[in-house]
């Protein structure tokens, strides 16, 4: 190393021994442009803020038109969540600005337009004050609505009892009415759904076409319908099925082979197979056109429908339980097969233990007997029951049918025998033959828990048998209940229920106990004891009545999702003349119940009071079950 350049390296080395010392300039430079690149822009604490949302000039729907606003602005619905300092909240006054205009244009306000103002607040701690201004300008009205086809659409084929309704010649638009895109788009979305109940199942559209004339503030739309081929219904092919036997499927197929197509039968048919409990996905669609077959020439295509399932578990094992304070605990099993042999066949065993129940008892369905619509019924049970009223132990059979009359009727004959003991003091034999009558109609929306609808049902029930001599009588019932969700959501729903019986014909002492009318307790009156209700005999117990009349009103508060509260109102009585006397001698309960709503239903619990408190009526009555009351 020569001395030039050993003395050039010991100045290098002293410079940058000294810069800690003397501060280097560059250090000290490269250390502040550091710091400048790490300091904040702008602040970024969360800012509160309020909204206000006005509507400029004379439109007449403006208090619609700031509540629509309203549900869809990012400012409203994201007030809770501040933003992260001013610039994030001129974000939303700028997404909101952009969904007004969008909202205008949907409403029919095609010039519409919207400006937002944002105030920042004038010290820390305050609010920013949003200003959203929708300028609607004038609205539109429908003007011209053509629609026409391409290619014109296919003839069907007659068909007996069935007429399909024509292609539809116009677009159901009105000129002069409001121009809202809305109503536009289902307009003419409906027409493609209408020939797929018509004959035209692979209608579609083709294309539109709208414009706007400024002129006249007028919307025009011109729709062009492609039909498809006309065709007809045919077998339904079923893919998925190991289990249930496809020709059982095939059975309740809700349309006949050659109708027109109507896509409303498959929906029919998606609904039937999914209320089954067979199957955990179904799926029921027609068939592509390449599928179809035209059976002679100038035939109508007929086209097959493709059925996908997959079955689910068929047998169940559950078991359930109830308390009431006249009746005390009670718990049920249950073993239940859906596909006992193949067609869907139900089978169901229950083992009931409580202490005014005990026994064993099967029911066996048998669908589409004899045609899809119709159920054979048969069953059979061994129960002894306990109450205050009397002691049975009873052998009972009966075998039926059910039928289904229409979408909410069901109609059903069922021939029933009983024979066994009972005991009222001392035990006697008994044993009857009815053949029972039933007409239903069933709309509402859930078994467990209904908003809306409504249920009734009748019974009639010819009679014959022996209990201390012969006896020979009819026996009828009915019952109806409604209910309404006044202000269309399911926080409120206001119940109601009235049931009447009376058996004619026969002297009440010959009536076997087990067939007379009761009422008391957590399905009847609330607030008085299981049976209690009515004449008592000699020792204070019930003894029943020949004729009856009760009524039940609710009004259900659903509180949270999960929660909700009851006040209800019970009252009834039970007559020893065949015809009951209707409100007369009434006998009320009230009370207060507790819902708990689960997938599977809501858990009840009522406590309720006797309003014409007797000696040996208990101050309260508690029950605790499953489902509504009625």
């Amino acid at each position: 190393m020569t001395y030039a350049t050993r003395h050039v390296l010991l100045v290098l080395g002293a410079s940058l021994l000294l810069c800690p010392i003397s501060g280097c300039g560059l250090i000290r430079h490269a250390s502040e442009q550091a710091q400048e690149e790490f300091t904040p822009l702008f602040e970024s604490d969360p800012v509160r803020y309020s909204v206000e949302i006005l509507i400029e000039g004379q439109a007449q729907d403006a208090s619609e038109i700031r509540a629509a606003m309203e549900r869809h602005s990012l400012l409203v619905q994201m007030r809770e969540q501040l933003p992260d300092g001013i610039i994030g909240l001129m974000r939303r006054a700028r997404i909101d600005r952009e969904n007004a205009v969008k909202l205008l244009h949907s409403l029919g306000y095609y010039d519409g337009s919207a400006e937002t103002n944002v105030e920042e607040p004038k010290d820390k701690g305050q609010s920013a004050k949003v200003t959203l201004t929708l300028i609607p300008g004038p609205q539109y009205h429908i003007g011209r609505a053509n629609l026409s086809y391409h290619p014109t659409p296919e003839p069907l084929p007659p068909f007996p009892g069935i007429t399909p309704e024509p292609a539809p010649a116009s677009l159901p638009l009105q000129e002069g009415e409001k121009a809202e895109a809305d109503e536009v788009l289902a307009a003419v979305e409906d027409i493609p759904q209408a020939l797929h109940r018509s004959g035209y199942p692979e209608a579609d559209i083709a294309s539109t076409r709208y414009t706007l004339n400024k002129t006249l503030k007028t919307l025009n739309a011109d729709v062009v319908i492609n039909p498809g081929p006309a065709a007809v219904m045919g077998e339904a092919r079923i893919n998925g099925s190991d289990n249930v036997r496809p020709e059982y499927l095939q059975k309740l197929v809700t349309w006949q082979n050659g109708e027109p197509w109507d896509d409303r039968r498959i929906q029919a048919y998606r609904r039937e197979l999914q209320s089954l409990g067979l199957f955990r996905f179904v799926d029921v669609k027609a068939a592509p056109s390449s599928l179809g077959v035209h059976e002679a020439p100038g035939d109508a295509l007929k086209l097959p429908v493709l059925v996908n399932v997959r079955e689910a578990s068929f047998r169940t094992v559950s078991a359930s339980a109830r308390y009431a304070t006249d009746t005390g605990m009670g718990v049920q099993g249950e073993w239940q097969h859906r596909n006992l042999f193949g067609a869907g066949e139900k089978l169901t065993l229950k083992a009931p233990f409580a202490q005014d129940k005990r026994g064993v008892q099967a029911d066996f369905e048998k669908p589409a007997f004899g045609s899809r619509d119709q159920k054979l019924l048969t069953g059979a049970s061994y129960l002894r029951e306990d109450t205050d009223a009397y002691e049975t132990t009873a052998l009972t059979a009966y075998v039926g049918l059910e039928r289904k009359i229409s979408s909410d009727w069901w109609g059903s004959i069922k021939a029933l025998g009983e024979e066994g003991t009972v005991t009222r003091g001392v035990k006697d034999e008994y044993r009857y033959a009815s053949l029972i009558f039933t007409l239903r109609r069933d709309t509402r929306n859930d078994i467990m828990n209904p908003v809306k609808g409504t249920y009734l049902q009748w019974d009639a029930s010819p009679t014959t048998g022996y209990y201390n001599g012969n006896f020979t009588g009819i026996s009828t019932k009915a019952t109806a209940s409604a209910y309404h969700a006044p202000f269309g959501v399911d926080w409120l729903v206001l119940a109601a229920r009235t049931s009447l019986g009376s058996f004619m014909g026969a002297d009440i002492n010959n009536i076997p106990p087990s067939l007379r009318f009761y009422c008391g307790g957590g399905g009847s009156v609330r607030g008085y004891s299981y049976q209690a209700i009515g004449p008592k005999d000699k020792y204070g117990d019930p003894r029943g009545g020949a004729s009856f009349h009760e009524i039940n009103l609710e009004a259900r508060f659903r509180v949270t999702k999960d929660i909700g509260i009851v006040p209800f109102l019970d009252g009834g009585m039970v007559y020893e003349d065949e015809f009951p006397r209707l409100f007369q001698d009434f006998q009320w309960g009230a009370g207060i119940g507790l819902r708990y709503y689960t997938p599977i239903g809501p858990v009840r619990l009522d406590i309720a009071v006797p309003l014409d408190k007797k000696t040996d009526d208990n101050g309260y009555q508690l029950y605790i079950s499953i489902g509504q009351t009625f």
